[in-house]
């Protein structure tokens, strides 16, 4: 598959890049396309080095026009304050059949408390409290690139240990779409990524539940000195379920 990561430059995105290059061909974007570029060949290098004679797949650099034109998935990670003009900008190149990951939570940090902030569908760069024009990142973006499909993912995985060659991950994942092909194929990335779990959260609409465990995970490490927390879903009675079998 080849995946476009919208904002590969960043820790997420870089992240992602160098774990899925394993089996897939990786095109990054940044505004910048020369530090694309540069930073595409520094995270290739951190790919051969994780995967070694496994590897089978490619980091580059590209501009957002080429990345969506060229993937079969695209992997968005920009911040929400300008995920959704940039899609807007874009919406144009996507096309029926991709699917469109998005790892966007809209919220602020106010007195060393973080909180989630709905968007305003009306005008995705307010924040709302109205409960009937709450929107979550994923639903909007999904209203801006149709019929490209969206599904919501990876907000539970600290960014820090995607990046970090040497970490174990032990950590579950929810998807949120309302298109079976789109969890489907979320679902396949994270079981590539070693003691990544998919687990299936129901439509699109409860992104706005996952996208909010993200300032209340940040809360939890600042207030109780914990670094890097995340998620582990554990059933009162043991049970076998991997999520990818």
């Amino acid at each position: 598959m080849k995946i476009g990561i919208i904002g590969g430059v960043g820790r997420m995105g870089g992240g992602l890049a160098f774990r899925l290059a394993k089996n897939h061909d990786i095109l990054i974007t940044s505004r910048n396309h020369e530090k694309a570029i540069q930073t595409a060949k520094n995270l290739e290098a951190t790919a051969h080095e994780f995967h070694k004679s496994h590897m089978q797949g490619s980091i580059h650099g590209a501009s957002n026009e080429e990345a969506i034109k060229q993937s079969e998935t695209i992997i968005v990670t920009i911040p929400a304050e300008s995920a959704i003009s940039t899609m807007q900008e874009l919406r144009t190149h996507f096309r029926q059949g991709q699917i469109v990951v998005s790892t966007v939570v809209s919220m602020k940090r106010s007195k060393g408390v973080f909180k989630h902030m709905p968007l305003s569908k009306s005008n995705p760069t307010d924040c709302v409290d109205e409960p009937a024009e709450q929107k979550s990142a994923a639903e909007l973006i999904q209203e801006t690139v149709r019929p490209a499909s969206v599904v919501s993912s990876f907000h539970t995985v600290p960014a820090a240990y995607l990046t970090d060659i040497n970490k174990v991950l032990d950590i579950d994942v929810f998807i949120a779409s309302d298109d079976s092909q789109a969890i489907s194929v979320a679902s396949k990335l994270i079981c590539e990524i070693p003691n990544l779990r998919p687990l299936r959260a129901g439509s699109l609409e409860n992104s706005r539940l996952i996208e909010s465990m993200v300032p209340l995970l940040l809360n939890v490490a600042t207030l109780n000195d914990l670094k890097e927390p995340s998620i582990r879903v554990v059933p009162w009675i043991s049970t076998a379920y991997d999520g990818c079998s």
